[in-house]
């Protein structure tokens, strides 16, 4: 049975992809988490002008949304990261953990 707000974005999905009409799906989530090895998030300039990043939230970086927001506008509008973010992007921690903790934990 599926659920009435599902339906929808049931009927959208089976549209693009029909091959799906015999799929079993149980509210499940899959995909990739892009989380850094010490889980801190990178943000601000690189050498490329006018390139700028803020990547490695993992699934945590809707509740910092604001802060990130202030930090990247302030970043871009100067050219110069935010004092909150110096040191960002920085060299990764090499570890024994290194491809496992970083890819995969979700521990919150």
């Amino acid at each position: 049975m599926v659920s009435e707000p599902v339906k929808p974005w049931a009927a959208h999905m089976l549209d693009m992809f029909p091959f799906l009409s015999h799929a079993k799906v149980n509210r499940q989530w899959a995909g990739m988490a892009d989380m850094t090895p010490d889980f801190a998030p990178i943000m601000g300039t690189t050498p490329v002008a006018g390139f700028f990043l803020d990547a490695g939230w993992g699934t945590w970086g809707f509740k910092a949304t604001p802060v990130s927001g202030k930090t990247m506008a302030h970043t871009v509008a100067t050219g110069r990261n935010h004092d909150l973010i110096t040191g960002s992007p920085r060299p990764l921690p090499r570890s024994a953990t290194d491809g496992r903790e970083g890819a995969a934990t979700v521990g919150h």
